[in-house]
């Protein structure tokens, strides 16, 4: 691999791993990001040091997050993967993936609880429990409010650019 590739994945590496994932994983997610075809999860392994096993939990536990998907080609028995490389897509998926999946648990599961935890308040504690309950719930309103806007954003911008 040229110098200027290596670089290249190496500043990936620091990129991702801002997001909070540990180094394995931060290398795999920069080598799939800049990798402008699908790979083998076998090359992928091959180009990490990580054994086969390694890479496919990785993969496993970050797919649906990174908008990485898996493809299987005829005649072959391998596992080929393949990064979505538009970044506003790419984000549209991480929000999609993420912070939906709370908003949605946190609407349909939460709120009928602290309706009904509501009815049976009977201390101080329980009320300074329910406020936090409560300011949850606007929180994530909000928070939805923001994801909507930021959907729209995006759209906005892959339709300026096309």
């Amino acid at each position: 691999m040229p110098d200027i590739e290596k670089k290249i994945i190496d500043i990936g590496h620091e990129i991702f791993k801002s997001y909070g994932v540990d180094n394995s994983t931060a290398q795999i997610l920069s080598i799939l990001n800049f990798e402008p075809n699908e790979i083998s999860m076998e090359e992928l392994a091959e180009r990490t040091g990580y054994s086969l096993a390694s890479i496919s939990l990785k993969i496993k536990n970050i797919e649906h997050f990174w908008g990485i998907k898996r493809i299987h080609k005829p005649g072959s028995r391998k596992t080929y993967l393949l990064m979505e490389k538009n970044l506003l897509d790419a984000f549209a998926i991480q929000i999609r993936n993420g912070f939906a999946t709370e908003l949605d648990i946190a609407k349909t599961k939460i709120t009928p609880l602290i309706e009904e935890y509501r009815c049976n308040v009977t201390t101080q504690e329980q009320k300074i429990k329910l406020h936090t309950y409560e300011n949850y719930l606007l929180e994530i309103n909000k928070f939805e409010v923001l994801i909507h806007h930021i959907y729209g954003q995006i759209d906005q911008l892959k339709n300026n650019y096309v």
